[in-house]
């Protein structure tokens, strides 16, 4: 299993998305490190706790030389999560996984700082016992019995043969403690025809939600879906949203709403879709499963997707693409409490895109560009290189975001964003170019000291 690189992704810039009233935070210092995994490992995620950081991804092979891993491949694919202290560099690193490929779908922290991760894997709960193809052994001879030759080439035929690959139809769901140690873990199968793709999975006081999308073989059709499972892996049947053509790429939580986004050509309250794909939002009552707003956003001869989102002060923002075929456009937009648009703001880009909640209501936003794009977004300023350069994103007393700039200090070279964390004093961009380098970037909330390259 080899990941696939998503194509136009250039530098990466981060976007400050700063709430009204987000009390200023203490000046800290500009980090920057590099870890090497494998080839063609990833990181996907980063999660903030009170003592550095989370990340996490796939590993797709073992590197002799890697930073970061110190076990052996369980085999296939697996997932991994790292343990950053402050400084950036690993504490702890995992492998988490089967003897068969396993996939990273999401991370979330509990409020015990418990770390739940989840996944999809092809192996199911008992191993099967591959299929093997061996020389018989000869008949007793009886007397008179002429011998019988067996294999009388002398070809070895004890190789075995593999067995076809399974499907991702597992949905894995591993607990780590803050230590790394072992918590519980659990496999959910969606059955030989389908495999999963999960999209993330986020907790409340009563246990863990996790959304994603499953893929049906035969028809190829699409179809979204989110389930609920207590602390002790206790889990309900999903609910499914969609009937041949919804993906769903990320889901977030505040209080007793969830918000489950990403994609679909399917008819929703009876309509059809406006462009080639839509973007599609949902926010639902966690205690009733009611879906409280339905969002659709399209446009003629387009496709649109919601790629990540996150509750801001009661109201729902969303981060996604809209493709024209000749030209992507990054686009934020901030929904009210009662569904209507607040804003909406567009970039030239291109994924990944990620949002990252900060204190006090305001997010973090990061996506891919290149550099003639970033001079489109933001004319070069007076005595600052390009690679310098970036924005950020303020809002007005009318809801309006509005641009400025920031110390952010965008990386140069083919090495597309991964992902995106944020704490209290700064946030956390993470980018990858290939040969398994991560790069992690760490840029405080004030000051102008931007990392030099």
């Amino acid at each position: 299993m080899k990941r696939i690189y998503v194509s136009r992704l250039g530098l990466a810039v981060a976007l400050l998305l700063l709430a009204p009233h987000a009390s200023p935070a203490t000046a800290v210092n500009s980090l920057s490190k590099n870890l090497l995994l494998g080839v063609e490992d990833d990181a996907s995620i980063v999660i903030a706790h009170k003592n550095g950081w989370i990340i996490g991804g796939t590993t797709f092979e073992s590197s002799e030389s890697s930073t970061v891993f110190a076990d052996r491949p369980l085999g296939g694919s697996d997932m991994w999560v790292s343990n950053l202290d402050g400084t950036l560099v690993p504490t702890w690193t995992h492998r988490v996984g089967t003897a068969q490929d396993d996939i990273f779908g999401g991370a979330t922290l509990d409020l015990n700082g418990n770390i739940w991760l989840v996944g999809a894997s092809q192996s199911e709960s008992a191993t099967t016992t591959p299929v093997v193809l061996t020389t018989p052994a000869p008949p007793t001879l009886a007397p008179g019995n002429n011998p019988i030759t067996v294999n009388p080439d002398g070809v070895s035929l004890s190789s075995p043969l593999v067995a076809p690959p399974r499907p991702l139809g597992q949905l894995m769901i591993q607990g780590l403690r803050a230590d790394g140690s072992a918590l519980l873990k659990t496999n959910i199968s969606f059955g030989t025809k389908y495999s999963v793709l999960p999209a993330g999975v986020v907790s409340d006081t009563t246990g863990l939600w996790i959304a994603g999308t499953v893929l049906t073989l035969e028809s190829k059709a699409l179809r979204g879906f989110y389930l609920n499972c207590d602390f002790a892996l206790q889990c309900k049947a999903p609910i499914y949203l969609g009937k041949s053509g919804t993906s769903i790429r990320t889901i977030a939580s505040s209080g007793e709403n969830l918000l489950v986004a990403g994609s679909t050509t399917d008819t929703w309250k009876g309509k059809p879709a406006i462009g080639k794909v839509d973007a599609l939002a949902l926010v639902i009552n966690s205690k009733s499963g009611i879906i409280l707003q339905t969002q659709r956003s399209g446009n003629s001869g387009t496709r649109r997707s919601w790629e990540s989102g996150a509750f801001a002060n009661g109201e729902v923002v969303l981060a996604g693409t809209v493709d024209y075929g000749k030209k992507m456009e990054i686009v934020t937009t901030t929904f009210s409490k009662v569904g209507g648009v607040v804003s909406t703001a567009r970039w030239l880009g291109s994924p990944r895109v990620a949002l990252s909640p900060r204190a006090g209501g305001a997010l973090a936003l990061a996506f891919s560009t290149s550099s003639s794009e970033l001079k489109a977004i933001a004319p070069q300023a007076r005595g600052v290189a390009l690679d310098a350069l970036a924005i950020s994103l303020s809002a007005s007393k009318s809801g309006r975001r509005t641009l400025s700039a920031t110390h952010v200090s965008p990386r140069a070279g083919d090495q597309p964003l991964l992902a995106l964390g944020a704490n209290p004093t700064g946030v956390l961009l993470i980018s990858g170019s290939t040969e398994g380098q991560l790069w992690l970037d760490f840029y405080p909330d004030s000051g102008s000291g931007a990392v030099k390259r």
